[in-house]
């Protein structure tokens, strides 16, 4: 029965990880500024909750990396502030990189916290805040030697219990070389049988707790998101999508002191719902549902003329704690036929088509023209290795195209892995969800991301496993959304 049990728990930890904000991909990543100090922060969650993360500091300036003097960073739960933090922890330098500081940081709660990065040098002290999700996307079982010393640690102290209560019993009161009687013997004897009946009852209580223990981490902390399921429906010439969240956390009636309350726009959106066509990956599309009312239980939007076929439906949503999920569902896709689409939303954008073979360079050009180029590099991507993704938008002669403001970001990357197991929505700024930092720093964190620009655009990214994936880009020139498909194929750690 218990290793029933510990199978269902592994079971949970495993939907749990395939299932999380950023399907799969927990890890946070940042860039932005820390005062006059430009920043990339990366944040390496531990998996299980309390666990200690792992959090690099790149001062990304060789310039500025030469002037840092002290590298400080704080973790707050979104309700407590700065004030309820723990005291600063100092980051280190990492031996041979002089632009790079380490520490270890303590999240005790599975919920949404501000990270607080301070960086000290001669022209002051800036700090950066940084939404991180301590989520608990695992379980660690307990190795198969240090069960049995544990074990056999256990009926050692037992047995000693046994034998100490035994002869106290019996002859402790004696003087030296007296020789117990039948009936002190017989006491003994009793103690001992009394006492192991105690000992199991510790032992069978002790099982009870740790039984409890971990079924209120597998209902309680470790994640799993909302359940959800989508449906199709014809209504006159349009097709209408519908995400539904049908799960007993989330009633419609939002309580403000738990990290599930109430939701807020990301990017001015209540949701971002992607579609992707499996097993091909070669549609996709970037919707924008509306809430059918104000409780947030189901969202509907209107679909373009993808091609049949089963997609997979993820849906971003933000609290208003700074906790942002997906949502995962499915949802077969009949022929689009003649029938016209009205934009649920004017962001919404889609694509249908096959993705640029990956290559140190990589080109994807749209029919009409504009294209988008991956700068992959020579190097080849290994799993959990710590890229940036350079994009840029280029015309037909390759002259750099004037980037617009996308939904207030400069670009929209999204990254699947072809099993589903792995996906990620992510920005100029790293894998945090814009709502949550405004939140938490401020609107004015945000406007260095929504200036229109020329050039290159980097990423930067981590993939949590090897495999084959499907990148695609959007951009934003001339009032159009430009997209781009790329593949990706990720090698195994070595």
């Amino acid at each position: 029965m218990q290793l029933g049990f510990r199978r269902g728990l592994l079971g949970l930890a495993l939907v749990a990880l395939s299932t999380m904000a950023h399907v799969g991909s927990p890890d946070t990543f940042f860039v932005g500024n820390a005062g006059a100090y430009p920043v990339r922060i990366v944040v390496r969650l531990p998996g299980v909750i309390p666990g200690r993360a792992q959090v690099t500091v790149r001062i990304t300036d060789d310039g500025a990396a030469r002037d840092v003097q002290r590298v400080t960073m704080r973790a707050a739960q979104w309700n407590l502030g700065i004030d309820g933090a723990p005291p600063p922890e100092v980051a280190k330098a990492v031996p041979g990189d002089s632009a790079l500081y380490a520490a270890e940081l303590w999240f005790m709660t599975a919920t949404s916290y501000q990270l607080f990065v301070s960086v000290d040098g001669p022209g002051g002290q800036g700090t950066a805040i940084v939404p991180v999700l301590a989520l608990a996307t695992s379980l660690r079982s307990m190795d198969r030697p240090l069960g049995l010393v544990l074990a056999a640690l256990g009926v050692f102290l037992a047995v000693g219990m046994l034998t100490i209560v035994g002869a106290a019993v019996r002859e402790s009161v004696l003087e030296p070389g007296i020789v117990p009687d039948r009936k002190r013997r017989r006491r003994g004897r009793a103690a001992v049988a009394a006492t192991a009946i105690v000992v199991g009852l510790m032992l069978w209580g002790g099982s009870r707790w740790w039984t409890a223990e971990a079924e209120s981490y597998r209902n309680f902390v470790l994640f799993r998101p909302f359940e959800a399921g989508a449906a199709l429906r014809d209504d006159a010439s349009r097709r209408v999508l519908t995400l539904e969240i049908h799960d007993p956390r989330w009633t419609g009636r939002p309580i403000a002191t738990v990290r599930y309350n109430a939701l807020m726009p990301d990017h001015g959106k209540l949701m971002h719902m992607f579609l992707v066509r499996e097993p091909g990956l070669d549609a996709f599309a970037h919707l924008h549902p509306v809430a059918r009312t104000a409780a947030g239980l189901a969202f509907d939007a209107e679909v373009p003329p993808l091609p049949q076929g089963r997609y997979r439906v993820y849906g971003d949503i933000v609290h208003e704690s700074g906790y942002a999920q997906t949502l995962v569902a499915t949802v077969d896709m009949p022929g689009a036929g003649a029938q016209a689409w009205e934009r649920t939303d004017p962001d919404d954008s889609w694509f249908a088509g096959d993705a640029a073979p990956e290559a140190a360079v990589s080109r994807f050009a749209a029919a009409d023209g504009p294209a988008i180029v991956w700068q992959r590099g020579t190097a080849s991507i290994a799993e959990y290795e710590e890229r940036t993704l350079t994009f840029a938008a280029q015309d037909a002669g390759g002259a750099p195209l004037a980037l617009e403001p996308y939904m207030g970001m400069l670009a929209h990357v999204v990254i699947a892995r072809e099993d589903g197991s792995v996906f990620a929505h992510l920005h100029p700024a790293g894998s945090i969800s814009m709502a949550a930092l405004q939140k938490f720093a401020g609107p004015s964190t945000h406007t260095g991301h929504m200036m229109p620009a020329q050039g290159d655009l980097s990423i930067p990214y981590a993939f949590p496993k090897a495999g084959h994936y499907r990148i695609w880009v959007q951009m934003k020139h001339a009032g159009r959304v430009i997209t781009g498909a790329f593949d990706a194929n990720v090698r195994p750690r070595t």
